[in-house]
């Protein structure tokens, strides 16, 4: 038994080269980086309030059956609620860098 497949596509075909995007300042890919690392360390810190919150009320049995769920593995679970050990002069800073930053720019 066979059956028909039939596949339609155009294409534009041109001799223009695509004009290559403009290099990033070192410094501006620098900083964008430094936000970005902000930004990610203040999620991970917030799931990390929010894993042991789930733990606390009973939601879930431990660490390792919220790894399950989320589909990772035991260690980065663990290496994420371990935020919450870190000084809170830590956090505070972790927290404010990453509400500082505009992406504006």
């Amino acid at each position: 038994m066979s059956q028909e497949l039939r596949v339609e596509f155009r294409m534009v075909a041109s001799n223009r080269r695509p004009v290559p995007k403009p290099k990033a300042d070192p410094a501006t890919r620098t900083e964008r980086q430094r936000q970005d690392r902000a930004a990610r360390k203040a999620c991970n810190l917030a799931l990390a309030y929010y894993i042991d919150g789930l733990v606390r009320s009973g939601e879930v049995a431990d660490l390792a059956a919220v790894a399950r769920m989320c589909g990772v593995s035991r260690s980065r679970i663990s290496t994420i609620t371990a935020l919450i050990a870190t000084s809170t002069s830590v956090q505070e800073r972790i927290f404010t860098d990453s509400q500082h930053n505009s992406y504006d720019t």
